[in-house]
C-alpha cells in the first residue's frame, strides 16, 4: 500500500514538473535571433521573427492613423 502511495505522489511530482513554464531562450546577440545559428529551423524562425516586427510595424501605424482619424472628426 505504501508502495502504491508513494508512486502516486512520484507520478504526480512529475507530471507537474513537467508541465512548468519554460524561460524563453536569450536572443543571440550576433543575429538579434532567440535561435541558435546551428538550429535546422533557422532560416524559416528568422522569417517568423521577422513577420512579427512587420506586424508590429503595421499595429503601430495603424494606430496612429485611428489616432488622427478621431481628431479629425471632432
Amino acid at each position: 500500500m505504501f508502495r502504491l502511495i508513494g508512486l502516486v505522489i512520484c507520478i504526480l511530482a512529475f507530471s507537474l514538473s513537467g508541465c512548468s513554464k519554460q524561460d524563453e531562450p536569450p536572443a543571440n546577440t550576433a543575429t538579434g535571433s532567440r535561435v541558435p545559428d546551428d538550429n535546422v529551423f533557422k532560416d524559416q524562425v528568422r522569417a517568423l521573427e521577422k513577420a512579427e516586427d512587420v506586424q508590429k510595424t503595421l499595429n503601430e501605424a495603424a494606430a496612429r492613423q485611428r489616432e488622427v482619424i478621431e481628431e479629425q472628426a471632432r
